[in-house]
């Protein structure tokens, strides 16, 4: 298990741990305050993995271009920007304050999950950004040096990103 999939674990059994421990009725006012309606929390998470999603084949566009030319600038491949970021912490904090132990036991369980689809998708794009060099360089000297096979990315992160947020509406 890598340092970042152990990482998306502990982050959302830390949370579970601390949501069967307290009480919170202040907790219980921000959960209020944030979520008006009960469903708002599968949307909202299924909007931020769409927009990952588009990123990453921005992203991934703009460097497999850049690639055909210069293989040596994938290691400027970043999908999450600081807007992005910025994005994942306010749906990080929702989601912690919407699996608050005030909170229904069925939002607390889409809180949880919505956590773990989060931390798992920021940990993959955090992983393929770090590796997307490496693995260019090996497909370029491969039999099959082709960088859009059928058009799409021979690595197609945008896809699988798009794919989960899909599930989440």
């Amino acid at each position: 298990m890598t340092f970042e999939a152990a990482r998306v674990l502990s982050n959302a059994e830390g949370l579970a741990r601390v949501a069967a421990t307290r009480s919170g009725e202040a907790v219980t006012a921000v959960v209020t305050a944030l979520e008006p309606r009960a469903d708002s929390l599968r949307p909202a998470i299924a909007s931020l993995l769409g927009r990952m999603a588009r990123r990453a084949e921005e992203a991934l566009a703009l460097s497999l271009k850049r690639a055909t030319e210069a293989w040596e600038q994938a290691d400027a491949f970043v999908v999450i920007d600081i807007d992005l970021e910025g994005e994942i912490m306010v749906m990080r904090r929702r989601l912690a304050a919407a699996a608050a132990p005030a909170a229904l036991a069925a939002r607390r369980a889409v809180a949880l999950e919505g956590l773990l689809a989060v931390d798992a998708s920021v940990a993959l794009t955090r992983l393929f950004e770090r590796r997307f060099a490496t693995l260019l360089r090996l497909r370029m000297r491969s039999n099959t040096p082709e960088l859009l096979p059928d058009g799409r990315p021979f690595l197609d992160l945008g896809r699988a990103l798009r794919e989960v947020a899909e599930a989440w509406r």
